[in-house]
């Protein structure tokens, strides 16, 4: 029963990109990350393109985290609006679905220690508002972050990090 467990918990170590030994050593392990996070959207910048009986819109923003990562990052977000270009240029974010994905670069501390890293954000948005996505860092940062939130508001954040350079 003991292998078992360990083999199950190598095996999602493995999935969030960590090793057996980086997870045991110390700063180099991975870290339990949670917190919020706050989103600035610049409705100045948004584009709409429609895509046939839908809609892609393009808009940049600031994402602002506190817990264990604290900092911002510019970000720049397109969503696939299950809605035509007019109804999502004249109804609030949310009123409807939207699958998306953002790009930004993350600047500020990861448990204490500065980090510049970038991010992929990639979810799915339900009528209503709700959030459930995925963060998963790069360039410095590996791990996984799983999101609940609200759209163009904010949310919670949690999961494992491991700064690999810096």
């Amino acid at each position: 029963m003991k292998k078992a467990i360990r083999f199950t918990f190598v095996m999602i170590l493995g999935a969030l990109g960590l090793s057996n030994t980086a997870w045991a050593g110390g700063w180099g392990g991975a870290v339990r990350a949670s917190g919020d996070f706050t989103v600035e959207i610049d409705f100045s910048s948004l584009q709409l393109t429609p895509v046939g009986e839908n809609c892609l819109l393009t808009v940049e923003g600031v994402v602002h985290f506190t817990g264990t990562l604290e900092g911002f990052a510019p970000a720049r977000t397109r969503a696939l609006a299950q809605a035509s270009c007019d109804v999502v240029a004249t109804t609030p974010p949310g009123s409807y679905e939207d699958v998306f994905t953002s790009a930004f670069e993350f600047a500020g501390t990861v448990d204490g220690r500065p980090v510049v890293a970038d991010f992929d954000y990639r979810g799915r948005t339900e009528i209503g508002g709700e959030i459930n996505a995925v963060l998963a860092p790069s360039n410095g940062l590996k791990g996984r972050l799983f999101v609940e939130g609200i759209v163009a508001q904010g949310g919670s954040y949690s999961g494992y990090l491991r700064i690999v350079r810096h």
